[in-house]
């Protein structure tokens, strides 16, 4: 009888050491089968394996032959130590978050997100006939990636990215084409259109006039000449905008300009050559800090003032305008002057000691 508690104690002792063992490597077999097959590892499997590993097969079989009760206790519990650690392992895998993974084809798991990854700034490309975005808004999008829900179609993930570019960074049209794994094939933005009041100089208004007649393919951006009912002609203005249906062309002009031919309505309008067109203007910072807008034809008024031949005149704007190119807009009066005069004293120092002692070096007075 005390043989029997003895044998019964010490196989229940030695039943819990093996067990113990056998349910940390029972638990991580079990977690990695289910990680990777998303299958529940058998219970008769883990048995078989745990067992085995710790070398228990030969007592199985010694079992059969000459059965021990603390033999048998041994086993089973050990065995119950394996389902446990089956069980375990299952749980664990379960809440191990899964990212598609797969070993050799035996799992298919399948990641519930699509990642778009926008292509190189070089490769984003702008929308024909439509202002262009800066290169450093291509560099800020360049390989950026969004995530979306992959249960989404190509074609609605295709619009989020659209509406993500439109909404978070300011652009005016975009457009996009995703092929079936969500990889961009083609991406063209562009900037949103502009207003007539961004491109008005400070005192200037924009003025609609009602023409009779006006030469064929006139466009935007013409330089013409326009002759009005009251008598007034109207020299070398830039077309603004052109309404063929209400007959309208519209220019920007001076306050001034716009008290003398208020009512008016041009009798015929001429098309100018190209080549008379108005000088450039360059951005240009006042003393105040105002940044205003200063047309070449300046510089050429003030040198005439003090005297300077026309020929010497082309000379020295082209010699300025090619030193003030090389500069980063706005540029301050200050330095416009100090280039004018450089150039100046090159052809005639008379003229640039005439024009240095200038007291009001401003736009309103250049």
């Amino acid at each position: 009888m005390y043989e029997v508690i003895a044998e019964s104690l010490l196989g229940f002792f030695w039943g819990i050491m093996y067990g113990a063992v056998a349910f940390f490597i029972v638990l991580l077999l079990s977690a990695v089968y289910r990680y990777f097959t998303n299958e529940r590892l058998s219970s008769f499997i883990g048995i078989l394996f745990g067992l085995g590993f710790l070398g228990f097969t030969g007592g199985l079989l010694a079992i059969l032959e000459q059965p021990t009760f603390g033999g048998a206790l041994k086993i089973i519990v050990v065995s119950i130590f394996i389902v446990w650690g089956v069980n375990m392992g299952d749980k664990i895998a379960e809440k191990i978050p899964k990212k598609g993974v797969s070993i050799l084809g035996i799992g298919s798991a399948k990641s519930s997100y699509i990642t778009v990854k926008l292509p190189h700034a070089r490769l984003i490309y702008d929308i024909a006939a439509k202002p262009k975005v800066p290169e450093s808004l291509k560099e800020e999008l360049s390989e950026r990636e969004f995530t979306f829900s992959a249960d989404l179609p190509m074609d609605e993930i295709a619009n989020r990215v659209k509406r993500r570019l439109i909404t978070d960074w300011g652009v005016g049209d975009v457009e996009i084409e995703l092929d079936q794994s969500g990889k961009v094939i083609h991406l063209a933005i562009a900037a949103k259109e502009k207003g007539l009041s961004v491109s008005i100089p400070e005192g200037n208004v924009a003025i609609p006039i009602k023409y009779n007649i006006v030469p064929a393919q006139l466009a935007a951006g013409d330089i013409i000449k326009i002759f009005l009912d009251n008598g007034e002609v109207i020299e070398k203005i830039e077309v603004k905008g052109i309404n063929e249906d209400e007959k309208i062309i519209t220019i920007v002009a001076d306050v001034g300009l716009l008290e003398r031919i208020h009512g008016a309505k041009a009798e015929l309008v001429v098309a100018l050559p190209a080549a008379i067109q108005k000088q450039p203007g360059i951005s240009v910072e006042q003393k105040s800090g105002a940044i205003e807008e200063f047309e070449i034809q300046k510089i050429v008024n003030s040198l005439k003032k003090v005297g300077v031949a026309d020929e010497v005149i082309d000379k020295i704007v082209k010699q300025v305008q090619a030193k003030l190119s090389k500069m980063a807009p706005p540029i301050s009066t200050r330095l416009i002057k100090a280039v004018i005069i450089e150039e100046l004293e090159k052809e005639n120092p008379e003229a640039a000691k005439k024009l240095k002692n200038r007291k009001f070096w401003e736009l309103k007075t250049f």
